[in-house]
């Protein structure tokens, strides 16, 4: 279902404090925000729970964005906290979302495909249906979407790629796992269990660039789509404490060298990470991409941002996923905000600017989640509780 109204609620929203590079222009009172993508004037965001879905949102005025259309869930337990835009085409996730319920009894599990040709009015194409829990992050180009979802006869996550260039018959090509989650053909389970996983993955080139959650980073050779096989692999010895969430490439060498950029996601309860480091930013080298190496562990100060605590969650999350030829990486830090830092020497990563949005009302930290940036050079953050900002950053 589609609702649109004409403006979304705002507030001054004063930062906590900024650096001195950065201008805060808006702050907009938007339900927790998702991942958020911008092609050309819009805005699409998903929503962290349900009923709410995805928002479209016109910001072309970037101090007063404006909702066009909101697309709401009918299902209790689903939330669509992911999106994804290409053309006319918008693909959204549909995941149970934590604590609804038991997902093996989640009916709608997959992703789901709109014509968005107009904005105001998206007209829903086709569902796909995967299994469980449903479908977590996911990239996609003009030809293929590369989901990663739960799927039958499977533990945890894998990359399943389809053909979407009929967005009205979708079409599987091709899976892609780790060994030890293919249970369903006999095989030993990973000890890990669920844990050993995939977050997502991005393509760039033949290549895709796996977050693997507790089983650290993998590359994947894509040359033959129908086909997937493992380039490289890399797990944390001993492991680390947090999940590994986003690996991205490069599209461009720095300084004679293929690099890539991993996050790993701070989890809510630190439990036994409990004194252990927070979830940090990684640099690697892959120019040989079978034998991925890290260059930078990067960690923030905790004393970098006002709230202290092992309570509070402190750490990476996910960063825009493009790199310009400017090595300028955007990276959401949850309580921390947004850090924009410098790799053009990947091996000694330094801040150029910071923004740490005030708190929603009722909660005692901002929870910075996803962040993405127009063709204007305006950066848009959204917060898993509450708020969307837009700033502009001075590099």
């Amino acid at each position: 279902m589609a609702q649109a109204t004409s403006a979304a609620r705002r507030t001054s929203g004063a930062p906590v404090y900024m650096s001195d590079n950065v201008r805060h222009l808006c702050r907009t009172e938007l339900h927790g925000g998702g991942q958020i993508v911008i092609q050309g004037k819009y805005a699409y965001v998903g929503h962290q729970h349900g009923p709410d879905g995805t928002t479209i949102l016109d910001i072309s005025d970037p101090r007063n964005p404006k909702i066009v259309s909101k697309l709401m869930l009918s299902n209790p337990m689903a939330h669509a906290h992911k999106v994804r835009v290409l053309g006319d085409l918008m693909v959204v996730n549909s995941e149970i979302e934590p604590g609804k319920g038991d997902r093996l009894a989640f009916t709608e599990g997959g992703f789901k495909l709109y014509d968005i040709k107009d904005p105001a009015n998206p007209k829903f194409i086709s569902f796909v249906k995967t299994h469980a829990r449903g479908v977590h992050r996911f990239d996609m180009d003009a030809n293929y979407a590369y989901i990663s979802t739960e799927m039958e006869g499977f533990v945890g996550n894998i990359l399943v790629i389809y053909d979407i260039r009929n967005p009205a018959k979708v079409t599987e090509v091709s899976r892609w796992w780790m060994a030890g989650q293919n249970v369903g053909t006999g095989e030993a389970p990973h000890p890990k269990g669920r844990d050993h996983s995939l977050h997502h993955a991005m393509r760039c080139g033949n290549e895709m660039y796996a977050g693997c959650w507790f089983s650290g980073i993998s590359i994947i050779d894509v040359s033959d789509i129908t086909r997937p096989r493992t380039l490289g692999r890399y797990e944390y010895d001993p492991p680390h404490a947090e999940p590994t969430h986003t690996f991205l490439k490069v599209p461009f060498p720095i300084g004679g060298r293929q690099i890539a950029i991993s996050t790993e996601e701070e989890r809510p309860k630190r439990g036994p990470d409990t004194g252990k480091p927070h979830a940090p930013l990684r640099t690697w080298d892959v120019t040989d991409p079978a034998k991925p190496k890290i260059l930078c562990t990067y960690q923030l100060d905790e004393q970098a941002q006002p709230y202290h605590g092992d309570a509070v969650r402190f750490g990476t999350h996910q960063l825009r996923e493009i790199v310009d030829q400017d090595c300028m990486l955007f990276v959401t830090w949850f309580a921390a905000g947004l850090r924009m830092i410098d790799i053009s020497d990947p091996v000694n990563p330094k801040e150029k600017g910071h923004f740490i949005p005030q708190p929603t009302a009722g909660k005692t930290t901002p929870w910075a989640n996803d962040v993405a940036k127009d063709e204007r050079g305006l950066i848009f953050l959204t917060d898993k509780s509450e708020g969307l900002d837009v700033i502009e950053f001075d590099n």
